[in-house]
């Protein structure tokens, strides 16, 4: 009964960060938005379960905001250590969501690899990972106008606040193998990678636009 009343009392909010602004549909093929996080914040997945998914007292006792996005996966902790990294499509013949997922996620694995980054590869449904643990996720929201998708890379952050605010998830992919959040999850920094995020932020842009581009040609 505690935890269903703390859980009762968790406000949330819709999404509101700056790739909120690329859901609004245009005409002009796509856009990109790359940025780093101003404040640490909890964000949910479209159909998440607050209960399930999140350590709501803790939440609560340090007054961490809680957004719901559109997009889909579990909740997820957002700080400025964080990059994120954002694609949208409007107005075009749509393909399989896994192939958007491979699309992206290759655009985001190779400008990490242009600044030195390697052994980065696909894992489970949208994860990018190096030697088995996850250093970035991401997730998609689809309607008849829109193709959005966004990813959360790891730079520099631990996972003392996910342990902190987030439950074991619900859903994992398999290669997670039931590990907690410290177990599984790692940061670009902890690799032992150092990274210039405007140089990421251009390198990104360039390989989104080469792919509109190809997508949108007569």
């Amino acid at each position: 009964m505690i935890d269903s009343a703390v859980n009762d009392s968790l406000i949330t909010s819709p999404y509101d960060l700056p790739d909120a602004n690329l859901l609004i549909s245009r005409a002009d093929g796509g856009r990109v938005c790359v940025f780093v996080p101003d404040r640490v914040v909890v964000v949910i997945g479209k159909g998440s379960d607050t209960s399930a998914e999140l350590r709501a007292e803790s939440i609560l006792c340090d007054r961490v905001p809680v957004l719901r996005r559109g997009t889909g996966g579990c909740a997820v902790v957002l700080t400025p250590d964080m990059l994120i990294a954002s694609f949208a499509l409007y107005e075009t013949e749509q393909g399989k969501s896994a192939d958007y997922f491979r699309t992206f996620n290759s655009i985001i694995i190779h400008g990490l690899e242009s600044l030195g980054v390697s052994d980065l590869l696909p894992a489970g449904i949208s994860d990018i990972a190096r030697h088995g643990r996850k250093i970035a996720g991401s997730a998609l929201y689809r309607n008849r106008l829109l193709v959005f998708y966004h990813a959360v890379i790891n730079v520099s952050g631990g996972t003392n606040l996910m342990e902190r605010y987030l439950k074991y998830p619900p859903r994992t992919p398999d290669y997670r193998d039931r590990r907690s959040h410290a177990d599984f999850v790692t940061s670009l920094s902890a690799e032992g990678f150092r990274i210039d995020r405007d140089d990421f932020r251009r390198q990104v842009e360039s390989e989104f636009d080469a792919y509109l581009a190809k997508a949108f040609v007569a």
